[in-house]
């Protein structure tokens, strides 16, 4: 068995300090980009790679486009420090020459520790970097180096004869005291350290059917491949085989996880109902039109689930006022029918005096008891409304997450529908089944209006049913989109103004409360900045608002309602409106640094206009510069990675009001992880999956998982063991997670 530097017996869970040459300081900056074992280091994968294989001399670099990465063979010829006017720093160049006299110059902003040291005249070494011309001259800026100990015959050199140069070379995502150098001479250490310690996941008939490569080989061909990989690749069949069998992984494993785990939650038993219908024709006689199909198809799917002896777990997903909420209440009439009792739990109180308000009208001439209970009601009012839901009187209960709380008892709890997503954690799931009939779980159905792409919903939503609503009721008002450069903000106040004239009124969302919130943020726009600015300036005269997350919720609900009774013409805000009241007389939304948004959850914030009869607008601002001018460059520019320009990616809102293409493309240019505007708990994050990608590979990984789950349940024929052994390690884990969280 491998032993580490102090003797230690090395396994895959092996802290990465107690490998070679890295210890407690490097093995922290590792622990801050999350590579904490040695078997994270072989998951750590190259941002990029670059052709290393052909070594250049000085003399032709002046025929080659500037920009390219070049690798240099030359001999040092003389250094200097340049003091740099009105810093402390000095600027570091370095002369050097080929075989032939051509000199290229290489320079550095500032010299780093041992440099001149290490640098010396006389030295054969080699260089690699971006090609630049300074002057006319070939130049490199803050080149990759190494010395060598003589000038090799390059002759008869065997390649790869580095790590750096001569091959393939893997680029990584850089970090603070850890060079490209010492990634690569780390990974390189752990692959030979670790992977005769891998076991293959795959059972091997499975990798022989998708001509998939063994784990180690895969691992091994992604941190220093033997030819150049082609990543550009748009099809899953066009990447490289150790990429695609690594890709195969991720959706096997999570796939599987998802099977296992629904099989360790036996189905809750439930009380079935027989659909009768009778109060659901009430309800289709109190509104004014007839249901899409969409919602007709949605109604049928949650009916039959009501219908079965085990409990319903369903999710309802549909665009921004495609009338989720009436599939939900069409579904609560045949539970109430029924004699059983529905509640409806809304994410904040406003929301839940809205969807009261719209039970109550379309349940008036059902003889149905729909009652509101929130943490502001009084307490006669509340004592009264409990006593209401116990007796059983109160058949459809809308409010808060409240209501499965202990102090309310409920008579005979048969269905709860969450609006917006909401994952019941075991005490929540507890608290729900000591709330329904004994011996029985409530049917859940959860609506959401961020419409998740097919591939997504298989893993975000595994476990639950998925009904989809995908057409809009006819009559909804079409929302006018536009972007514009921050130097055009003038025309987005005089619009406010004039449909504050004409007693219309306005969003403004910004992303950040304050500009002290997050560090390096001092450019992006913020709502207390901006409240005082607007209010002494641009919209001086109007009567502004303004609401942010960092309020007590009452002073939230407070300002909300407010804006709802017409008291504000303006409303400045944080995303807190993402999910809220309808308010039929604003017109207009304005999102400050869209760019720094999802394009999901500008759709969302977008549909917070136009829910009355009146003409909207969607102004999303931007300084960041329009089609024809390069964009910016990323954080990670030094890397060679360039940002899909912003403006383009916003435009895409212009050009469409379907939700579901919109997810799609923010699927695309985002990733999983980030589909919903920030990291949340229980998204999957693959490391090298693109979902819009590889979609196709994701359903063939799913059916095996299926198959194999089908055949082997427990995992216990002999070529499921690692299989087995890595379940039963991913449940510890989380085991530890649960108990230290």
């Amino acid at each position: 068995m491998p032993t580490s530097k102090g003797s230690r017996a090395l396994t895959l869970s092996t802290p990465l300090q107690y490998t070679k040459g890295v210890g407690p300081a490097r093995a922290g900056a590792f622990a801050r980009k999350g590579i904490v074992t040695l078997q994270d280091a072989l998951y750590y994968f190259p941002r990029r790679y670059e052709d290393r294989r052909r070594l250049c001399q000085p003399q032709d670099l002046a025929t080659l486009p500037e920009g390219i990465q070049v690798t240099v063979l030359a001999r040092i010829e003389r250094s200097r420090e340049i003091p740099l006017r009105g810093r402390k720093q000095s600027l570091f160049e370095l002369m050097v020459m080929g075989e032939k006299g051509d000199l290229l110059v290489c320079t550095w902003f500032h010299v780093f520790k041992g440099m001149k040291e290490k640098l010396v005249p006389g030295q054969w070494a080699i260089f690699q970097g971006a090609l630049k011309k300074y002057r006319g001259a070939p130049q490199i800026v803050h080149p990759d180096v190494e010395v060598l100990q003589a000038k090799p015959d390059t002759n008869t050199m065997t390649s790869p004869v580095s790590l750096h140069w001569g091959r393939v070379v893997p680029i990584y995502s850089r970090s603070e005291k850890l060079s490209q150098k010492f990634i690569r001479e780390t990974l390189f250490s752990c692959l030979e350290t670790g992977l005769p310690l891998l076991r293959d996941l795959l059972p091997a008939p499975l990798r022989e059917k998708y001509s998939l490569p063994g784990l180690a080989e895969s691992l091994r061909e992604m941190h220093f491949p033997q030819e150049m990989p082609r990543l550009e690749a748009t099809t899953t069949d066009t990447l490289p085989p150790p990429v695609r069998r690594l890709i195969f992984e991720e959706f096997f494993k999570f796939q599987l996880v998802l099977l296992m785990d629904r099989a360790g939650i036996q189905p809750e038993p439930a009380l079935p109902l027989r659909i009768k219908g009778r109060v659901a024709q009430t309800l289709r006689s109190a509104i004014p039109y007839k249901l899409t199909q969409a919602q007709e198809r949605a109604i049928a799917e949650i009916l039959g689930d009501l219908q079965k002896p085990e409990a319903m777990n369903r999710i309802v997903q549909g665009d921004v006022g495609s009338g989720k909420t009436l599939v939900a209440l069409f579904t609560a009439a045949e539970v109430v029918e029924n004699g059983f009792q529905v509640a409806l739990m809304a994410p904040t109180e406003i929301l839940a005096e809205q969807h009261f308000l719209t039970a109550q009208k379309i349940f008036a001439e059902s003889g149905v008891d729909v009652a509101l209970l929130t943490g502001s009601l009084p307490k006669a009012k509340k004592e009264e409304m409990q006593a209401r839901i116990a007796s059983g009187k109160a058949a459809l209960v809308i409010g808060t997450h409240a209501l499965i709380q202990e102090a309310v008892n409920w008579h005979k709890l048969s269905l709860v529908i969450v609006d917006e997503q909401h994952r019941f954690g075991v005490r929540q799931r507890v608290a729900l089944k000591e709330k329904a009939v004994p011996g029985t779980f409530p049917h859940i159905l959860t609506m959401t209006a961020t419409p998740i792409p097919r591939s997504l919903a298989l893993t975000v939503f595994g476990e639950l049913d998925v009904s989809t609503i995908d057409e809009l009721p006819p009559g909804r008002q079409d929302i006018a989109t536009k972007v514009i450069r921050g130097g055009d903000r003038h025309k987005l106040y005089n619009l406010i103004r004039k449909e504050a004239a004409d007693k219309k009124q306005s969003y403004i969302v910004y992303p950040l409360v304050s500009n002290s919130d997050k560090e390096g943020m001092e450019k992006i726009r913020s709502v207390e900045m901006e409240f005082e600015r607007l209010q002494a300036e641009a919209l001086a005269g109007l009567r502004l608002g303004m609401v942010h997350g960092q309020m007590p919720a009452e002073e939230r609900t407070r300002i909300m309602r407010a804006f709802k009774d017409h008291e504000y013409d303006v409303l400045i805000s944080t995303t807190v409106i993402e999910v809220g009241v309808d308010v039929p007389n604003a017109t207009v939304i304005a999102v400050e640094n869209a760019e720094r948004f999802g394009l999901s959850q500008l759709h969302q914030l977008r549909g917070r206009v136009g829910r009355g009869a009146h003409k909207s607008y969607c102004v999303l601002v931007t300084d960041t510069p329009p089609p024809g001018v390069l964009p910016a460059q990323s954080e990670n520019a030094e890397e060679g990675v360039l940002d899909e320009s912003p403006w383009v990616r916003l435009m895409v809102l212009e050009k469409t009001r379907s939700g579901f293409e919109i997810a799609e493309h923010d699927l695309k240019i985002r990733g999983p992880g980030d589909f919903f505007g920030t990291k949340q708990s229980g998204s999957p994050s693959f490391q090298l999956a693109d979902l819009s990608r590889d979609a196709q590979l994701l359903e063939v990984a799913r059916q095996e998982a299926q198959e194999i789950f089908r055949r082997d349940p427990k995992l216990e024929l002999p070529e499921h063991q690692e299989l087995r052994k890595w379940f039963d390690l991913t449940l510890d884990e989380a085991a530890v997670t649960l108990k230290s969280g």
